[in-house]
């Protein structure tokens, strides 16, 4: 009701009343005509079942004008119904031949679109017109078929790509970036001076032909920030408003006395509108292409994200049979040991020993593997308590001096605290791997509202700016997919202690800053 049937029958049954209301001494008619582009733009937007509810709506919006104008009742019904089955036949063209892209985007679409809504409808439309006027059915309200066909495609070179792109402005919010109550409050400012300029008195008459290109910087602007919907609004308006201009003999398109004569502010409004178009299709291009990358990036950060959840999943599955069957099978093992032990010779007793021992190693390995794999301490205990354990037992076995500084973080989410030692632990890995460094500093600490993780060592740093950049390993893809996952930012830079420092930093959410306030 709301999206199809009340526009169509409102607009239709403007459409026929406007050129009864706008008396002109000796001639009827207005700048646009209405019905006809409001249907085409609406079978082009709405889905091939909705069909049949637009045309019956314009029908009714056609049928209850008529009855309003009884003296041109038959004739106008015949010419408007004409013309429904006209633009059916159009918008079913159009959409067949549009191929991939969506409708008016790419350069084909709209010569097609020129072609047949611009040119060929109109002709067809001022042709049937002179059949219905022929057959004696009653006056239209153009009298001149020439005058009719040239409005008529004028109004469908305004109307239906103003239509299209409100329609595709309304269906994919992320095209609203530039609407915003400044920029429109500003908009309608400049369109308020232009008509202002335009209805000044200028002496010179060399000023008057200028006058036309005052609009062409309102309308590059409109497109530029508000995009193809704003500038074919904008195009819209400027073209009213030259044109009732004009009748009254004010603006670029007025004469003394005036004419009453449309056709120079048509003309405008067709090379324009032309050129506006083919404007609006390359920044709607470009636009759609940098959505598509958007959404091909979201969808590879679902993605990514997704494989690190089962990377954990996997890592926790390993851990738990490390754990439970392979330790508990080196234990049983151990014990048969002890058994043996007992029963064989002193000569072969040492060697028994040796092989427990040696066993009980490769258990404490697996046991460290497996914590390393799946930190079940992070899960019973938090953060804080995960990374002093980490830390220790990092500086028990390996040469780097490892240092943990943990300022009273709040208690945060599993998966939050979990991509957060993650991060420390790959950072840690590369530090050992690639860095040549002897110590190590790791921070955790809340600044402001922002929770901060830095890990800093004094090794060999970042290359050299003049060196050729090296490409980022799986590390620190990693790395910067789990700040992502955590809402923040992962900057990699120089540490004060010589070396390289990696920095994560997010913002705290409500539940955090409760928890850090208790």
């Amino acid at each position: 009701m709301f999206t199809c049937v009340l526009p169509l029958v409102v607009g239709c049954l403007l459409g026929q009343l406007l050129p009864n209301v706008t008396q002109i001494p000796g001639l009827r008619m207005h700048v646009l005509w209405l019905p006809g582009p409001l249907l085409l733009g609406w079978l082009l937007c709405v889905p091939h079942s909705a069909w049949r509810t637009c045309v019956l709506s314009a029908c009714a919006g056609t049928l209850l004008g008529a009855l309003l104008i009884p003296d041109t009742a038959v004739a106008r019904l015949l010419a408007s119904l004409g013309e429904v089955a006209l633009v059916a036949g159009t918008a079913a063209l159009l959409l067949r031949w549009r191929g991939e892209r969506a409708v008016l985007e790419g350069y084909r679409e709209i010569v097609v679109f020129m072609l047949l809504g611009c040119v060929a409808l109109p002709a067809c439309s001022a042709g049937w017109q002179l059949l219905v006027r022929g057959s004696g059915a009653g006056a239209l309200p153009h009298a001149d078929l020439l005058a009719a066909a040239l409005c008529s495609s004028v109004s469908y070179l305004l109307i239906v790509p103003a239509v299209v792109s409100i329609d595709r402005l309304v269906r994919s919010p992320e095209r609203r970036q530039g609407w915003h109550w400044r920029s429109i409050a500003l908009a309608l400012t400049l369109l308020g001076a232009l008509g202002l300029f335009w209805q000044v008195d200028w002496d010179h008459a060399a000023i008057t032909p200028l006058l036309a290109l005052a609009p062409i910087p309102l309308l590059v602007w409109a497109l530029i920030m508000f995009g193809v919907s704003g500038a074919s609004l904008g195009m819209l308006a400027v073209a009213v408003l030259g044109m009732q201009l004009g009748l009254e003999g004010l603006g670029p398109f007025g004469s003394d006395p005036p004419s009453h004569d449309l056709v120079p502010a048509q003309a405008w409004t067709l090379g324009t509108g032309f050129a506006l178009l083919f404007l609006g299709a390359l920044s709607e291009q470009k636009l759609s292409n940098h959505l598509q990358l958007q959404q091909a990036y979201r969808r590879l950060g679902e993605v990514t994200g997704r494989m690190l959840v089962v990377q954990e999943e996997e890592r926790t599955r390993i851990a738990r049979d490390l754990h439970d069957d392979v330790n508990q099978s080196l234990a049983a093992i151990s014990i048969r040991l002890s058994a043996l032990r007992n029963q064989v010779g002193t000569d072969a007793r040492a060697t028994v020993v040796e092989l427990q021992e040696q066993l009980l190693s490769v258990s404490n390995d697996i046991r460290s593997i497996s914590h390393e794999l799946h930190p079940s301490i992070l899960r019973f205990t938090g953060l804080a308590s995960a990374l002093d354990a980490f830390c220790i037992k990092r500086n028990a076995r390996g040469t780097l001096r490892l240092r943990c500084r943990i300022e009273q973080p709040p208690r945060l989410r599993d998966d939050q605290e979990l991509s957060l030692f993650r991060i420390v632990q790959e950072a840690l890995n590369n530090v050992d791997r690639h860095a040549q460094a002897s110590v190590a500093e790791v921070l955790v600490a809340v600044h402001g509202m922002d929770l901060v993780l830095r890990v800093d060592d004094d090794g060999r740093g970042l290359p050299a700016p003049g060196r050729r950049p090296v490409a980022p390993g799986l590390g620190m893809i990693s790395m910067e997919e789990r700040a992502r996952l955590l809402g923040g930012t992962l900057v990699v830079g120089r540490s004060p202690l010589g070396g390289t420092r990696v920095e994560v930093r997010f913002a705290l959410d409500t539940a955090d800053e409760t928890a850090l306030d208790r």
